[in-house]
């Protein structure tokens, strides 16, 4: 029997689900364990449910986008933040939200394998980085 790996697992219950609803949708998943546990591959749950998550957004055109400001700011800057991901990616973004003082101002984007560092911590070591050469 060939392995089938946690990301085929997670595609095939995400075809699988995607069109269904209610108990129809429920009955798909138990079957969906069945096969799994059938096929002794009960140890890839975890690895299955992270890459169902990466299917499901990446199908459903959801980006999951980590922010780190220097201190908290208001709703309007955030959504700002969120309109920009968009525009940049079109896909839609969920935010998680740090803190972090250090940088001092500005932004840190991550996504995917994606790193915009907009801080003011990083402006100066490259302003003293040119200023030393």
């Amino acid at each position: 029997m060939k392995k089938i790996t946690a990301k085929q697992y997670a595609t095939s219950l995400y075809q699988a689900i995607k069109e269904a609803e209610g108990d129809e949708q429920k009955q798909k998943i138990r079957n969906f364990l069945e096969v799994v546990k059938k096929r002794k591959d009960l140890k890839l749950l975890k690895k299955i449910f992270i890459s169902f998550t990466e299917v499901y957004q990446k199908e459903e055109g959801i980006l999951k986008a980590e922010v780190t400001f220097s201190r908290d700011l208001n709703s309007k800057i955030k959504e700002e933040v969120k309109n920009w991901l968009k525009d940049y990616t079109g896909r839609t973004a969920t935010v998680e939200e740090k803190i972090d003082e250090s940088i001092l101002g500005g932004v840190i984007v991550k996504f995917e394998d994606t790193i915009l560092d907009a801080s003011l911590k990083n402006s100066l070591k490259r302003l003293q980085s040119s200023l030393l050469k």
